[in-house]
């Protein structure tokens, strides 16, 4: 039966397809390495990401010391603002400026005419609408469109 796919082969070719034992032991030794090498990129890797966290976290505790130290300080700045805007602040500085109170014989009064009166605007549609009762513009500005044409109309019809 030479034909036969499933025949066993001689014991002389078993013994030529084994490998060598240094071979093996070569093989093995590259397996090993391998998987030595591709742990330690791992840990490389967890060690990596690691160690960015942990600058990110010093870094946001930076910000926030130095966010904390902007408030104090701003705070130590408005407590010495409202100092300065007491009277007794402000009376001492005045005395150091060589300022005195002012008495009654040491002050003037100006007279002022009185204000002219406000000149009513007469009510339109316009007006209420487009300005303010105490703004006074000008009439060109205050006519609608439709004003505009009627006057325009009636100023050709009648010349």
């Amino acid at each position: 039966m030479p034909n036969d796919p499933i025949r066993t082969p001689s014991p002389t070719k078993i013994r030529a397809y084994k490998q060598a034992p240094w071979r093996e032991q070569t093989r093995l030794l590259a397996i090993g390495l391998a998987s030595v090498f591709g742990l330690m990129a791992m840990l490389a890797l967890f060690i990596f990401t690691g160690a960015q966290a942990a600058e990110a976290g010093l870094r946001v505790q930076s910000l926030i010391r130095e966010r904390d130290r902007r408030l104090r300080q701003l705070e130590a700045q408005e407590s010495e603002l409202s100092q300065k805007q007491s009277e007794e602040w402000m009376r001492t500085r005045a005395a150091e400026l060589g300022f005195s109170p002012a008495g009654a014989a040491d002050i003037e009064y100006l007279v002022v005419a009185e204000a002219p009166a406000t000149v009513a605007i007469p009510p339109s549609p316009t007006s209420l609408l487009y300005i303010e009762e105490d703004v006074a513009l000008s009439p060109a500005y205050r006519e609608t469109l439709l004003e505009w044409v009627l006057r325009a109309i009636l100023r050709k019809g009648g010349s």
